[in-house]
């Protein structure tokens, strides 16, 4: 726990797990970092929200970030996108 200098307790800012993916149907292969509650390691293949629509497409994990702390993220938390879920094929 840590205190402010005021005397309040500074909120946990938690830890994450950010995976970096790649949309399969995008030709150049763009990385994007998105946050996953399941777990996921490289090569797997996972459904991840894509564009404002939020529409599923398919991606493969490129690279896996665990227990990365919220203060530390590769992208501000609160645009983070949530992957949907594992394909299992």
């Amino acid at each position: 726990m840590i205190h402010s200098m005021s005397g309040g307790i500074i909120k946990d800012p938690g830890s994450y797990t950010f995976v970096k993916i790649a949309f399969d149907d995008d030709p150049e292969k763009t990385p994007y970092w998105y946050v996953s509650d399941f777990s996921v390691a490289a090569g797997d293949r996972v459904s991840a929200p894509r564009g404002r629509a939020d529409m599923p497409a398919r991606a493969t994990v490129l690279r896996v970030e665990k227990n990365v702390s919220g203060q530390v993220t590769p992208v501000p938390l609160r645009s983070a996108k949530k992957l949907l879920n594992l394909i299992l094929e």
